[in-house]
Formats: structure tokens, sequence, C-alpha cells
């Protein structure tokens, strides 16, 4: 009988220890981690929204994959709309190295519930008065800081004149140098001698457009 090559039994080894372990890995690691939070508000019935997306009305719950900053919106009729930003952070058993075995190898099931709880305001009637009083502070503000036009003091429809307006003198200003002075404007003609004086009366229509030829 011939003995097999020492090379060939360290491969058949290997592969055994490899097939050992897949079958390990699935026989013994059906757990992993289960990840939910769970959204509630005072009063409940709110709606949830969690990074933009619809979630449900409080108390809700749902799962989720990746930590991080998510953004919470509550919606509530009569109460004011809640907006907030919540920072998850990863338990010990999902840091980098430790979250391949806790996922693939694990024997049980790993659940990581996460709570919220929101306290919802309830919704203020604002005044008359104290709609002009805010947009009165709002005004001094911005003016305070340059952003507002102060209104005009003078009334509508009049010319404010710059400082440095000079009024012109009573009799005009005289013609620059190297100009010829105007004529004096011309009076109502004198009928001329042996000349008749054309009479006022209505002016014939004139043609738009030219005749045309004779045939």
């Amino acid at each position: 009988m011939l003995a097999s090559p020492p090379h060939c039994a360290r491969r058949v080894t290997a592969a055994g220890w490899l097939a050992l372990a897949v079958v390990c890995a699935g026989a013994f690691g059906c757990g992993g981690v289960q990840r939910r939070m769970t959204i509630r508000s005072n009063p409940p019935g709110a709606q949830v929204y969690i990074d933009k997306y619809e979630i449900g009305r409080t108390p809700c719950s749902v799962g989720f994959v990746y930590y991080g900053k998510r953004e919470f919106k509550l919606v509530k009729d009569g109460f004011e709309t809640l907006t907030t930003a919540k920072m998850i952070f990863p338990p010990w058993y999902e840091y980098i190295g430790i979250d391949l075995i806790s996922e693939n190898f694990s024997p049980f099931e790993i659940r990581d519930e996460r709570t919220f709880d929101f306290q919802l305001i309830p919704m203020q009637v604002v005044g008359p008065q104290q709609l002009i009083d805010r947009g009165e502070n709002l005004r001094q503000a911005t003016r305070a800081e340059g952003l507002a036009i102060p209104p005009p003091s003078s009334p509508p429809g009049s010319v404010t004149l710059p400082r440095n307006f000079v009024p012109a003198p009573s009799g005009g200003y005289p013609p620059p140098p190297g100009s010829f002075p105007l004529p004096p404007p011309a009076g109502p003609t004198q009928p001329q001698p042996g000349f008749a004086q054309p009479q006022p009366g209505p002016v014939p229509p004139r043609n738009r457009y030219p005749l045309p030829a004779p045939q």
C-alpha cells in the first residue's frame, strides 16, 4: 500500500478545517443583530417623519440598519411642529472588527432597542397686537443692523432736493461763452398790402397713399 505524500495530507487537512468552519457558521451563525427604534410622544397620535420619510403615528416602531445622526419630525394638530436631531451611537459589539462576529457568527440573536420620547408644546394663539409688536421689534432690529430702509419723512408725491442745490437767478442763466443768442420769438404777422389774408377753414384731407397713374 502506497503512502500519500505529506503535502497532500496537509491540503486535505486545510480543506477539512475550512469545510468545518463553513458548516459551523451555517449551523450556529443564525443570530445576528436586530435593530429597532421606538418613538413615543406626549400626547400620542403625532405623525412621525425620520429623515423626511413618513413612519407612522406615535407610538410606533421601525427597524434600522445604520447608526449615526437622524432627524425626527413630529406633526400634530393643535401643537407646534417639533423638529430635532438625535445621534444614535453604536454599541460595543458593533465596533469595526467585532461586528463581523456579532453579525455573522453569533449563536443567538442580539437585539438593539432604542426608545425616543418627545414632549409636544401646545400651539399658542397670537393676537393682532402681538403680531404688530413683533413686526415693530423686527423692524427696529433690522434698522439697527442697517438692513432696513427707514420710511421717508416727506409726503408722497413730493420731490426731495439735494443738499447742494442752488436755485436759478430770476433772469435766467447767461449763455455760455462763444454761443449766439437766440432771436426773440416772432409775433403775429401783419398783412402785406396787395395780398389777401388767408381765411381759417377746414383743412382738406391728405391722401395716405399716392393715387395711381391714369391709364
